[in-house]
């Protein structure tokens, strides 16, 4: 019975495109932050939003650099916050020093990442100068707001159009943890016949870690990496409401043969799910990442089929929607700031029939002869 196949979206964009600011020359003009929405998606309450919303923050930290003396810390575990979603404000203000050749600037958001396991302030643990830090152990509750660090942000002396008019610093934010959904379609062969699901579980995840983002800022981008999260694992329940069973959409696009890359319809179960990067373990070994669902194939005329407790394992997904599971094939786990699609599609082939006649069998001829 054909059950699994995965297809992996793409990464948000992380690179920022170029934009205009306006503003007029002021000596005194204290340092203000803005962030560019439009390069990254912010999950929110289990839903996606192309924009911070009322109350969001970020903290912020940077330095103010020349060649003699050392750089000083300007901004250290400072919260950035917002009531529009597009203004943001701090208190006690930072001042533009032309003394200085250039500021560098790091952030992550929100701003309690940054703090200590046991809530204290963070400052102590994100490097102002290099953005390096290890955070406390994050668990993931499946509709938390995103966590996002910033592009490394260097603003030159008599750079356009930010030291020399003091423009708003924006701040690029790229994901770091991983967002997915599942689907459920049922294949064309069962185009006669109503499928519904009336079970689905998400279980084994893991769901705590500590995440690190070393200096090493890549082309400004962070580079960012979660530790073994050890035995602390959840379980996820769909995010559509299935205590009455729902109908499964046909793919009528679903030619094995052909491999579709998109399918035509499908049933959403699980979306918008907010996850811990992290590796599939083996289908053999111990508790590898595993959905559990229980479906009906219903027929005009015929009893219905119920398929209680199916088990699938999430290292098995196929890349290829086609009419095989290919462990060739198979997504190893979910990388920071990718977003991901499984599909599931339920097939069945029913019992067909043929027919055919024996032949005479001959035989030696018998005689007789009457005199």
């Amino acid at each position: 019975m054909k059950k699994i196949m995965i297809l992996a979206v793409a990464a948000i964009a992380l690179a920022a495109c170029s934009r205009t600011f306006d503003t007029h020359p002021s000596e005194g003009t204290p340092i203000g932050f803005g962030t560019w929405t439009e390069h990254m998606t912010k999950a929110t309450s289990n839903t996606i939003t192309n924009a911070f919303a009322n109350g969001d923050n970020f903290a912020v930290y940077g330095y103010k650099d020349k060649t003699s003396p050392a750089p000083a810390t300007v901004f250290d575990d400072v919260v950035v916050s917002t009531t529009d979603g597009s203004t943001w404000t701090y208190t006690t203000p930072r001042f533009w020093d032309s003394n200085f050749d250039s500021y560098t600037f790091f952030a992550i958001s929100p701003a309690t990442v940054g703090t200590e396991a046991d809530g204290t302030n963070g400052s102590t643990n994100v490097n102002a100068q290099t953005g390096a830090f290890v955070t406390r152990t994050i668990t993931f509750a499946g509709n938390d707001n995103d966590i996002l660090v910033a592009d490394k942000k260097t603003v030159e002396k008599g750079s356009v159009p930010y030291f020399n008019n003091y423009a708003t610093v924006p701040i690029v934010f790229n994901h770091v943890a991983a967002l997915v959904d599942f689907k459920v379609k049922k294949a064309h062969s069962l185009a006669n016949a109503t499928v519904t699901l009336s079970a689905f579980q998400l279980s084994d995840i893991d769901n705590q870690g500590q995440l690190t983002v070393t200096a090493a800022y890549t082309d400004s981008h962070p580079v960012a990496s979660w530790t073994d999260p050890g035995t602390a694992r959840t379980t996820y329940d769909p995010t559509v409401d299935i205590s009455t069973p729902i109908t499964i959409a046909d793919d009528t696009a679903f030619v094995p043969e052909d491999f579709p890359t998109t399918p035509a319809a499908s049933t959403d179960v699980i979306t918008n799910l907010v996850v811990m990067p992290q590796t599939f373990r083996a289908s053999g070994g111990t508790n590898p990442q595993k959905i559990t669902l229980t479906y009906k194939i219903a027929v005009t005329g015929s009893a219905d089929v119920e398929y209680a407790n199916k088990v699938i394992y999430l290292n098995q997904f196929d890349i290829e929607d086609d009419d095989y599971n290919s462990t060739a094939t198979n997504y190893a786990g979910w990388e920071p700031g990718k977003h991901y699609t499984f599909y599931i599609t339920l097939d069945a082939h029913k019992i067909d029939f043929s027919a055919t006649i024996t032949g005479w069998t001959p035989v030696s001829g018998y005689n007789y002869l009457l005199n």
